[in-house]
């Protein structure tokens, strides 16, 4: 009789293989349409894979979202974290420029991941449906920065510092998005794409208001 060969079983190393291609596909297709253009069909189809492999690995659409959410943002406090931990005794403008520099860093590194999630942030800011989520995985990081920024900033309001950090959080993400308004304002002598710019220009912007507010002036 010839003998029947049964086909490999599945490795873990193939199981995480293929959640990471679902999550990548997921992120860049969240990215570029947000969560309600896109299907959990049109997500499996980019990652070539089926949608029981896409049910099994995470369940429904939102909890695929969650965990793209949650992948990169858990690198994102670990070195902003990372960063602040190393500061001795940090003025406003360094606390600001360790919680901003890893989100510039992931975007000079040529990874095409990290775009498409700074765009899905940027649309969760859009709006309070998904606040949730920027809470549950951000706001402990978040937390860490204010009361440092309290302790930098002599006087500072409560109210006025934690309105005033609030407020970096938009244009912070749409500079590493490289949103093209000040290339389209300025015919294109300013461009998003010059990050090194972007960054400097939001570290000068956010620390000069910050103090401003925080301070009641």
């Amino acid at each position: 009789m010839t003998p029947t060969h049964k086909p490999p079983r599945p490795t873990r190393q193939h199981g995480d293989q293929t959640r990471e291609k679902i999550l990548d596909a997921a992120e860049a297709l969240f990215g570029a349409q947000g969560f309600a253009a896109v299907s959990l069909r049109d997500i499996t189809s980019r990652a070539g894979v089926t949608l029981a492999l896409a049910s099994y690995h995470f369940g429904t659409k939102d909890n695929l979202f969650e965990a793209v959410v949650a992948r990169r943002a858990a690198v994102l406090c670990a070195e902003r974290e990372a960063r602040l931990d190393a500061l001795d005794a940090p003025d406003t403008r360094a606390i600001l420029d360790a919680f901003f520099g890893p989100l510039f860093d992931k975007a000079r590194s040529g990874d095409p991941g990290w775009p498409a999630y700074f765009s899905l942030l940027a649309r969760l800011g859009e709006g309070d449906e998904w606040i949730h989520l920027l809470s549950h995985h951000f706001d402990t990081t978040a937390r860490r920065f204010v009361a440092a920024l309290a302790r930098a900033i002599h006087g500072a309001d409560e109210d006025g510092l934690n309105r005033g950090f609030a407020m970096t959080l938009h244009p912070m993400l749409a500079a590493v998005s490289r949103h093209a308004r000040v290339t389209s304002l300025t015919d294109g002598k300013v461009s998003a794409d010059d990050l090194d710019a972007a960054e400097a220009a939001l570290l000068s912007f956010a620390t000069a208001g910050l103090e401003r507010v925080a301070r009641g002036a």
